[in-house]
């Protein structure tokens, strides 16, 4: 599901509890971490909290496929919901993220940060193309 300005807006303040993963893309950094880090206070308690926070590059997940399932399957200690981000993340993770929209483990929300993706992207139509009832994903562009 791809959002436009108005509706990422929407969703950032108010995120759909369906959605377990979100791409941030585009040219603006400083949005995409304005934009990743309302989102990550709507999800935890205390965003601080090792437990319930886990950062990820995209370059962990191509050495690592299994850690994405592996953190969003983790608990956070007390309860709670956690919240995954990964930075820096690109065409080559598209594999990990389609196995994890899948069969997605846990009820972590994920947060994918990304560059400026072209619409040829595969990372990009995943998420743009996610059709499964109660949408499990929404990309989102800092254009």
């Amino acid at each position: 599901m791809k959002l436009n300005a108005k509706q990422a807006e929407r969703f950032v303040q108010s995120p759909d509890p369906e959605v377990r993963a979100v791409l941030l893309y585009g040219p603006d950094a400083g949005l995409r971490r304005e934009r990743s880090a309302a989102l990550l206070a709507k999800t935890v308690e205390d965003p601080s909290d090792p437990f319930a926070v886990s950062e990820l590059t995209g370059g962990q997940l191509a050495d690592d496929p299994a850690r994405l399932a592996d953190e969003a399957a983790a608990l956070v200690f007390g309860g709670g919901r956690r919240f995954v981000r990964v930075r820096d993340a690109g065409d080559k993770i598209t594999p990990v993220v389609k196995d994890f929209l899948a069969d997605s483990p846990g009820e972590a929300f994920v947060v994918i940060e990304a560059d400026d993706l072209p619409a040829r992207s595969s990372l990009r139509k995943l998420f743009e193309g996610e059709k499964r009832a109660g949408r499990s994903s929404a990309s989102i562009t800092t254009k």
